[in-house]
């Protein structure tokens, strides 16, 4: 334990009792999680990334845990213990090991000595009060003894840690989250990597988005190249409920102590029966002979395995025959896109063909027949254009008073540009696709020559020779399985079951040579 590190005082006899009577009375230490939310209002405790882990989960990462351990661990530790589900585990499977239950919350770190005052056992772990990402950093390292990691970290996203916590954090995890969008729990993993002894373990119960944000890339190749311990991703499905107080993506990672050989990365699918037990999955098992995946998906994993099926086809990446690149953002769609009606009294040269979404397109692709229909059903399907024309026009004059009278000249995007209706020129993409589905991406080819919102990306060919016959073939490869597997290996899961593409990723997409 960290020197400076103090013992958190003991509870209030209050409390205690209280929690005392409580387990009695229930027969069961859960109580104490239900005390806690009686204690603290819900958006206080979503605020802290408080979720308490259900006794099935804990059941669950315990015995995969047990697998990977070679012999019982030294320590023990529970960083964020909250009400100390997994240092209570800790105590009835390690009994020997010394156990640190770390937490900077008083409340539940007091409702965690009340609980383990109530179990009466022989071991009675230390109780830490103090941040964990600070007490980690300065743990002495003894190659002698093992250390066991293993918790529930607290899931505050990084837009509500205030300065000091951020610059903590940002200390404790170092090269692993150079930027500031991680939230606590990928610090918390971070920081617990960058400490981690030949002898030591890890297992945390995280949220998923790690596996395929931005943010986490460092973290993932860290992971990729410990290649000498066994790595394991647990993962639930996404709808499915591990939290009963909040929806969360949720997902476990082991990382097993050192070994003399290589080792794999392992993907299992986690599901639970009707029998309430959980029936696991092995999707991928990956031995890290290649460089890093983008992303720690089942798709990217299972791609990079050796086992995998190789595609003889030739390919390149999509940026080297392309351009990806979100599209216009207006700063106010209602102004500067426009029904057919609307632009009737326009000069010609003050708007050009646009699309809002691919949601109402009726055919295939985005035709000039389809882009018309769409101006018959009465979407928006124009951009206007007044910065290169003459503004003495009646009718030009009467839209930019318009949009003085609304305001937009002072909305964000258009106080930074001069005028302020002068929308970003962009080449027109001979490739339109919906970044987001639940099901399959939306491809089409843009005959009808729109320019995309930046609720759309655009794919502009750089080789403008063929065009048109490259972005068919493209296209086509895009809407097939094997194109359409490839986005959603690349693709980022929300917890509703959204698959969402990035620009980037996009970009790094591996595709046909044409």
């Amino acid at each position: 334990m960290a020197s400076w590190a103090k013992s958190a005082p003991r509870p209030p006899l209050p409390l205690v009792e209280r929690a005392r009577a409580a387990i009695e009375a229930r027969g069961q230490t859960d109580i104490l999680a239900q005390l806690y939310e009686r204690i603290v209002a819900g958006p206080n405790r979503r605020h802290l990334g408080t979720f308490f882990t259900p006794p099935a989960v804990l059941d669950y990462m315990i015995k995969r845990t047990k697998q990977v351990l070679s012999d019982e661990p030294n320590v023990v530790i529970d960083p964020g213990a909250g009400v100390g589900a997994f240092t209570e585990g800790a105590l009835h499977h390690w009994p020997t090991s010394q156990i640190n239950a770390v937490d900077v919350n008083i409340v539940t770190l007091g409702l965690l000595a009340a609980r383990c005052a109530v179990l009466n056992s022989p071991n009675q772990p230390t109780f830490i009060h103090g941040d964990y990402l600070e007490w980690v950093t300065k743990i002495e390292s003894d190659s002698l003894k093992s250390k066991l990691i293993i918790g529930n970290p607290p899931y505050t996203r990084h837009q509500l840690l205030d300065r000091k916590t951020k610059e903590v954090a940002h200390a404790a995890s170092g090269p692993l989250c150079p930027n500031g969008q991680a939230g606590l729990s990928t610090h918390f993993l971070a920081a617990t990597l960058r400490v981690l002894g030949p002898r030591d373990t890890i297992c945390f119960l995280l949220p998923a988005n790690w596996l395929e944000t931005r943010y986490a890339r460092e973290v993932r190749k860290h992971l990729w190249e410990l290649r000498n311990r066994a790595v394991q991703i647990h993962a639930f499905p996404h709808e499915a409920v591990i939290f009963p107080s909040a929806q969360v993506s949720a997902m476990i990672i082991i990382v097993g102590p050192e070994t003399g050989k290589s080792q794999n990365l392992s993907y299992f699918s986690v599901t639970q029966g009707k029998d309430l037990n959980f029936q696991v999955t092995r999707l991928a098992h990956t031995q890290r002979k290649v460089i890093c995946p983008a992303t720690f998906t089942v798709q990217a994993l299972s791609g990079t395995s050796t086992s995998s099926q190789k595609s003889d086809a030739p390919q390149t990446p999509l940026s080297s025959i392309a351009v990806v690149r979100r599209g216009v953002a207006t700063g106010d769609n209602e102004f500067f896109l426009r029904r057919d009606s609307e632009v009737a009294d326009l000069p010609e040269e003050s708007y050009v063909p646009a699309l809002p979404t691919l949601r109402n397109v009726p055919e295939q692709d985005l035709t000039p027949t389809a882009h018309r229909l769409l101006g018959v059903s009465g979407v928006r399907r124009w951009l206007l254009r007044l910065d290169n024309i003459h503004t003495e026009n009646e009718a030009v004059q009467a839209l930019i008073g318009e949009g003085k009278r609304k305001g937009t000249p002072d909305r964000y995007l258009c106080r930074t540009r001069t005028p302020w209706y002068a929308v970003e020129r962009t080449p027109i993409p001979d490739i339109l696709i919906a970044p987001m589905t639940k099901t399959r991406f939306r491809v089409v080819q843009n005959l009808a020559g729109a320019t995309p919102t930046n609720s759309i990306y655009g794919i502009t060919l750089i080789r403008r020779t063929d065009a048109v016959e490259s972005a068919r073939e493209l296209v086509e490869w895009l809407r097939c399985d094997d194109g359409q597997q490839a986005l959603l290996s690349i693709a980022r899961r929300h917890s509703d079951g959204l698959f969402k593409l990035e620009p980037r990723a996009l970009a790094n997409l591996n595709v046909p040579i044409q």
